[in-house]
């Protein structure tokens, strides 16, 4: 029973990543906000920490508007349940266009996660990202195959 017990939490936690990502690509803030505890805690690169989901929620809504195009892809590692907590390490890849510029950005890196099962199911608790790699791709680097658009526009 306890290894059904784990495999279950696994799923669950896989499908928390799966469901923040989601909210992420469609930078809708609110979703994404919901999948957090209510005491989380986030350290994104060398930013300070940041504490609350209603503190999470708003600065999602204030990074999400900054972007035409924002696509993240995390991939779960092993994770590691003890009990209703959890740890686990994403690789992350994101590509990103922020309004205005005429440049896609590229960026590597890994979220170092503690989860939290609680009466709703299991949340992100704390979290740390670490960037490992940015890059900016200028629009005319771009190619894109015939018929396939941008989805975007670029300022002049």
């Amino acid at each position: 029973m306890a290894l059904i017990s784990r495999l279950e939490a696994e799923s669950n936690i896989r499908r928390l990543v799966s469901l923040y990502c989601d909210a992420v690509n469609r930078r809708d803030a609110d979703a994404a906000g919901l999948l957090f505890a209510p005491d989380c805690s986030i350290t994104i690169a060398d930013g300070p920490e940041r504490i609350g989901r209603d503190v999470q929620i708003e600065g999602m809504r204030q990074t999400f508007t900054a972007f035409d195009f924002l696509r993240q892809q995390c991939d779960v590692g092993l994770i590691d349940v003890a009990g209703d907590r959890a740890k686990a390490r994403l690789s992350v890849f994101e590509a990103a266009h922020r309004t205005g510029e005429d440049s896609v950005s590229l960026i590597f890196g890994f979220y170092e996660d503690e989860y939290a099962r609680l009466a709703e199911g299991w949340r992100f608790w704390r979290r740390r990202y670490t960037m490992q790699f940015r890059s900016r791709m200028e629009v005319s680097k771009l190619q894109l195959a015939e018929g396939m658009g941008l989805g975007f526009e670029f300022a002049p």
